[in-house]
């Protein structure tokens, strides 16, 4: 059985899975990395491209609205009129190294951010955090800088998805291996004969539709996001139960023949 095969088989002939259950290790393995893998660079490419937008975006929008501005020496200056405010939902932000906004205007303000000349605050849920810019004196910040080193940071994005794809992977193998316990309870109660093996098999082709159904909420911008573990979940149980239910014992006796051609049906 190809992988293609495997594929199809998985997804809505359940009669296919007690040859799917025995399949060997390096067999399946193979196919749930490539499909792991497919899926992955499906979703970061279409990460990636919204990722790359909203850089975009940000270079535009910082380039044509924001006034110019630095941070040397310990200190921060800027060119436009201040106080500078930015409010959206709830969100404030103040540039003003004048001395005239101080952390008094934010009494009531849950979020936000203060800039001045010497330091930053930040406000979390009415909780401050200010970091003095003589901390960081030795660093420089202007505006410029800043444009050009966005698009450095779609690099790191790549970067660090192939890095992370190692711990999605191991992330993966160990809901199978917990997929394969729960095949373990399925095979006690429908009274069947399998090797851990089999149930790992039975476990890796039981996941294919979930990982799909996960894959096209995420293209889709995440519409279930909420329900999505519980709808996996959900999903990967359904096809182990019904996988396993539907290796008869009749379809068992066919397998072992033909995995033993030398046994025949007539021997005694």
């Amino acid at each position: 059985m190809n992988l293609v095969q495997q594929f199809t088989n998985s997804l809505w002939n359940f009669r296919s899975y007690r040859s799917l259950s025995r399949m060997k290790g390096g067999k399946s393995f193979l196919y749930i990395f490539l499909l792991f893998l497919l899926i992955y660079v499906i979703g970061s490419t279409y990460t990636g491209a919204q990722f790359g937008n909203i850089i975009g975006h940000m270079q535009t929008a910082l380039a044509e609205n924001v006034p110019d501005f630095k941070l040397a020496d310990g200190k921060f200056s800027f060119a436009g009129e201040m106080p500078y405010k930015i409010s959206e939902d709830g969100f404030l932000m103040v540039i003003d190294t004048t001395g005239q906004t101080t952390l008094d205007d934010f009494k009531n303000v849950a979020n936000g951010v203060l800039i001045t000349e010497d330091e930053v605050s930040v406000v979390n849920m009415s909780r401050v955090e200010t970091t003095p810019f003589s901390m960081m004196e030795p660093l420089e910040i202007s505006k410029d800088q800043i444009i050009q080193f966005l698009p450095g940071l779609k690099v790191l994005l790549i970067i660090g998805m192939a890095f992370w794809f190692l711990f999605a992977f191991a992330g993966k193998l160990f809901g199978i291996l917990l997929l394969s316990l729960i095949a373990m309870i399925a095979t006690s109660m429908f009274q069947k004969r399998l090797t851990f093996l089999n149930q790992w098999n039975v476990a890796v082709y039981a996941s294919t539709l979930p990982m799909l159904v996960k894959l096209l909420n995420s293209l889709s911008g995440g519409p279930l996001r909420g329900f999505m573990f519980v709808i996996y979940w959900g999903l990967a149980i359904t096809y182990v139960f019904l996988g396993i239910y539907n290796m008869s014992d009749k379809n068992d006796e066919s397998v072992q023949v033909m995995e033993n051609p030398e046994i025949s049906p007539r021997a005694e």
